[in-house]
């Protein structure tokens, strides 16, 4: 088979690194220098080059379990596989020689840890980590909590979705638009820079609500902001009558394994049911699923149910799939995580 990594503990016992045969110090500073180049590479061929990006993408660069995520001088860590948690030393040090950061923050406090038998923690690696990082994207200005933010701070996966859902508001004049799980108002803030005039944007995260204000007042925006559950949110608005021209779904992963999936779809359908209620004919759903136990054909044929529950039409505008620095393995489905759909209700 290869080299890889191996951990008894864990649900997958053995992570391969490599088709040749390393032997037992084959994964050295220079393997994780010449691993970490080849994704350098990888990024700048497909134009990932935003101040804020994901480097390193566990397998599909070769590096099972390591996640690096660059928020301009500030690297965040990853090592969410005892076998990188073993080398995240090397690793580090690696980082520092070829990319030069400020700072290195260690984010390893994801619950996936627990299942490779290592505690959650988050440790400095290098520097000293501000309260927050202020980077300008897209046209927008924000300031960041790397240590408390969602993932390593950000929904980077989306960067470029929020772009895409800020074009169709400004090619199509759409005014009123419906955010939903939010979190720190990414596709809120793109519609209202992109011209709508009532935005409104919903989380259950008092402390996500907070920051996502603080960047909304950053950038001049007027957005109205609920912490509130998603679905008593969805309803009420229901149930008052009101309408929208855009709305936007963006819930957390409802399957954390595959004996949860029809659960999540049961969740997720409604969902969708109240959004395109919500909808005015002609509006738009801007729909995402980040759960991979979750198939693009469940995600298609859960719309088309939904459509068929309504009496609508559901036409496809446009597929929103992860950015190019979270490239697909093909090899490993689990690399391929997140779907998202345009539809436009007639």
């Amino acid at each position: 088979l290869g080299t890889g990594l191996w951990n008894a503990q864990s649900q997958i016992v053995f992570r391969r690194v490599s088709r040749a045969q390393l032997g037992p110090a084959g994964m050295d500073a220079a393997f994780f220098r010449e691993r970490l180049r080849m994704a350098l590479k990888r990024r700048e061929l497909a134009g990932a080059t935003r101040p804020a990006r994901r480097l390193v993408w566990s397998e599909s660069d070769g590096l099972p379990g390591l996640v690096v995520d660059q928020y301009g001088g500030v690297l965040v860590l990853q090592a969410l596989t005892l076998g990188m948690a073993q080398r995240q030393e090397t690793v580090v040090e690696v980082l520092k020689e070829v990319l030069e950061p400020e700072v290195i923050l260690g984010r390893n406090d994801a619950p996936v840890r627990e299942h490779e038998g290592l505690p959650r923690e988050v440790e400095t690696l290098h520097g000293t980590v501000p309260a927050a990082v202020a980077l300008s994207l897209d046209g927008l200005d924000w300031e960041l909590d790397l240590r408390g933010g969602h993932k390593t701070g950000f929904y980077l996966d989306q960067l470029d979705n929020y772009a895409a859902l800020a074009r169709i508001v400004r090619a199509r004049g759409v005014q009123r638009v419906l955010d939903v799980f939010c979190n720190q108002g990414g596709f809120a803030l793109a519609a209202a820079r992109a011209g709508a005039r009532q935005v409104e944007a919903v989380d259950q995260s008092a402390e996500a609500i907070a920051r996502a204000k603080a960047n909304a007042q950053r950038n001049g925006l007027e957005i109205a902001w609920s912490v509130d559950n998603a679905f008593d949110h969805l309803r009420r608005l229901e149930e008052a009558g009101r309408r929208y021209e855009l709305v936007v779904l963006d819930p957390p992963s409802f399957a954390r394994g595959k004996k949860q999936v029809e659960a999540a779809l049961r969740g997720y359908k409604e969902l969708h049911l109240r959004a395109i209620r919500l909808l005015e004919p002609g509006g738009y759903l801007g729909t995402f699923c980040c759960s991979h136990h979750v198939s693009g054909l469940d995600w298609r044929e859960l719309c088309g149910n939904v459509a068929a529950d309504t009496g609508v039409s559901l036409l496809m505008v446009e597929r929103l799939p992860q950015p190019p620095d979270h490239p697909v393995l093909v090899e490993v489905p689990e690399t391929e995580y997140l779907q998202g759909y345009v539809l436009e209700k007639n």
